[in-house]
């Protein structure tokens, strides 16, 4: 995306940027951001740019990658990559745009390649990404000249905790660091013997933006209201909030569980939990729920008998696609012994029921929320005590698009 001119920026995208200060200021004072960063067309244009060209995007896992050659082929923000595990051993990631004319030499898709071929006019790639063959065209350009030119544009990629993480900017700080605070909440889980459910991802987009899924998500204002019952086992006056630092890519709460042992159920959380509960868990997170956001794409959820995951991809300003993180089937990191269980899908059946009932819940709201934010009314209205997560998710935002701004020569 080139950088707009102070003269040519669009009024949607003005109106975010000059109304950021209320945004950013802490409780009791935040308000909720300008309503054009949750519709506009061009504003989400901004914020691909702004946002998820200059942050860490989770991927995938190490699980979908286990030999050389296995390489997972998906668009990100618009971009289309693939990551693969090379013959060294090494996760990297690359551009999947072929550097003859710019079709993808894999889309949406996974598998296991020695090579990667473009399907339009042939030119073939290795495992790195370096060319090895391209038709015809070395009978006027000598293949030395070609794989010097046309090699696919490596992408940054981290592995944290086994999950795969790319970041288009070059100059981004290290991932890990970022997420320093939330090694606490790993602890006692057998990460060396934890199974992988894959999630499945969402058939159709759902029609809202994806920082309203997020809000939703990271907030426990509202759980006692829309999720009455189903929700009151982990109430959300007894909710803790991790600080939040400028350098934190995690944004983090507590919600301490009304018994030892909970998790999510067919009765919504409750106690027993669907699956065992991990002895090795300390006190504390045997009688907790932890939920943590890192923006922009990834959610995290730490229970009593299983941590989950789940990913966020946006299409518009209005639609995004969802897998795992309790919206479908899987994102699971249950202990081996759990996943090897007779009636593991039978309980895995019972806590897709919770699941539902709280999607469903949440679906009205979002729905509401996004239709509210196209009135001429949209509030700017003051976040209460409960929302410290909102603000905080705000702050980080924030910091993403006035730094685009002053890229684009517009601080």
């Amino acid at each position: 995306m080139s950088a707009p001119s102070a003269t040519h920026l669009h009024p949607d995208v003005q109106a975010v940027l000059s109304n950021l200060d209320p945004a950013t200021r802490d409780l009791p004072d935040a308000r909720v951001l300008p309503p054009q960063a949750y519709c506009s067309d061009a504003f989400f244009e901004f914020e691909r740019e702004a946002v998820f060209m200059h942050s860490w995007l989770c991927v995938g896992r190490v699980e979908q990658l286990p030999a050389a050659g296995d390489y997972i082929a998906l668009t990100v923000a618009g971009e289309s990559i693939l990551v693969v595990r090379d013959t060294g051993g090494g996760v990297r990631a690359m551009s999947a745009l072929c550097r003859h004319r710019g079709h993808p030499v894999a889309q949406n898709c996974s598998g296991n390649a020695k090579r990667f071929t473009c399907p339009y006019h042939r030119w073939t790639y290795d495992l790195e990404g370096r060319l090895v063959g391209a038709p015809h065209i070395v009978r006027q350009v000598p293949i030395e000249t070609l794989k010097q030119e046309a090699t696919l544009p490596p992408v940054r990629c981290e592995v944290w905790q086994g999950f795969v993480f790319v970041n288009f900017d070059d100059g981004a700080p290290a991932l890990a660091p970022t997420l320093s605070k939330l090694d606490p909440y790993f602890e006692g889980y057998p990460m060396h013997d934890m199974v992988a459910v894959l999630p499945r991802p969402q058939e159709a987009p759902v029609p809202w933006n994806w920082k309203i899924l997020l809000e939703n998500y990271i907030e426990p204002y509202h759980t006692e209201f829309v999720h009455p019952v189903i929700h009151d086992f982990a109430p959300s006056t007894g909710v803790v909030f991790d600080p939040w630092h400028p350098d934190d890519n995690a944004i983090s709460r507590g919600v301490p569980f009304l018994a030892e042992g909970g998790g999510l159920t067919e009765a919504g959380w409750a106690a027993p939990a669907s699956f065992p509960v991990i002895p090795t868990l300390s006190d504390r997170q045997k009688r907790q729920v932890a939920f943590c956001l890192l923006p922009p794409t990834m959610n995290l959820i730490f229970t009593p008998d299983m941590i989950c995951w789940g990913v966020t991809y946006p299409e518009s300003a209005t639609s995004l696609r969802v897998s795992g993180g309790l919206f479908t089937h899987g994102g699971w990191l249950v202990p081996r012994a759990t996943a090897e269980l007779p009636d593991f899908d039978d309980r895995a059946a019972r806590l897709m029921e919770g699941s539902r009932q709280l999607g469903e819940q949440d679906t009205g709201v979002n729905v509401a929320m996004q239709a509210a934010k196209r009135s001429r009314h949209a509030p700017h209205g003051r976040l209460c005590y409960l929302e410290e997560t909102l603000s905080q998710f705000n702050k980080w935002l924030s910091a993403k698009y006035r730094a685009q701004a002053a890229r684009s020569g517009l601080g």
